[in-house]
Order: structure tokens, then sequence, then C-alpha cells
């Protein structure tokens, strides 16, 4: 059992990228940036298409979400936010021209709504005076 242990121990550890340390004691750690990405190509979804998903969606964290529509141009607002001008990326992902939202909804049958909102927060002050910086939250609503 010991073995098992210690073998599953050195196989997470060689996962683990490279790390640096400089004269400060700080340890930087490689990784990849998450970002919200535009599609390559964006699905042209028409004005009566979109319409299935104009409402206003409750997230987990107790906050709204609202998608609408003006012309042709398709919106999401969050409450207490300016809105964002979006564009399908399929017929149900959706994703803001300032790369700040991207949302799955699912339009289920009995009326129910699976979904799922990646929101860009923006970069915040640490106590040592550096700068955590910008993540991706992802919230579940319906």
């Amino acid at each position: 059992m010991k073995a098992l242990v210690l073998i599953s121990m050195l196989t997470v550890l060689s996962a683990v990228p490279a790390v640096q340390a400089s004269d400060t004691d700080t340890v930087s750690i490689a990784a990849p940036r998450l970002r919200i990405e535009l599609p390559g190509t964006i699905y042209r979804m028409q004005p009566a298409e979109f319409r299935d998903f104009i409402q206003s969606y409750s997230l987990s964290d107790g906050k709204a979400l609202s998608l609408f529509i003006r012309g042709k141009t398709m919106y999401a607002k969050l409450q207490d936010h300016p809105a964002h001008q979006i564009v399908a990326a399929t017929p149900n992902t959706f994703v803001a021209l300032d790369q700040k939202l991207k949302m799955t909804i699912e339009l289920l049958d009995n009326g129910d709504v699976r979904s799922e909102l990646l929101m860009a927060v923006p970069a915040e002050s640490v106590a040592n005076g550096g700068e955590a910086g910008e993540k991706l939250l992802a919230v579940n609503f319906r």
C-alpha cells in the first residue's frame, strides 16, 4: 500500500511544470494563459432563431444574465454591468466581442435550461503590491 502511495506521489510530482526560484524566494510556475477566444467562424444566427434565448437567467452566484437583441445585434448583460455585444459561435454558444463572456445555453424540451457562463474577471491587486492577472470564472445558470 505504501508503495502505491509513493508511486502516485512520484507520478504527480513528475507532471508538475518546471519551477524557477529566484533570490527573493519567489517561485514562478509556467502555466498556459486562459482566455476567451472569438470563434474562427461566426455562426450566422438569424434574429428569429435568437429569440428562443432572449430572457433573463439566474446565475448560481445570485446575479442575473439577460440576453436581448437590438435590430440584428445580439447582447448579453450581467446585472449591474454594461451590455456586451455577442456573436454566435454555434447554434447554442455565444461569445462577447470584447472576449469577456462566453456562454453555452442548452434549451431542453421540458423548459429547463442547462448552461454555463465563462467570465473574464479583471486583474486584482495583491498584498505584496503586485497584481494577480485576469482569470476566468465559470458560473452555471438556469
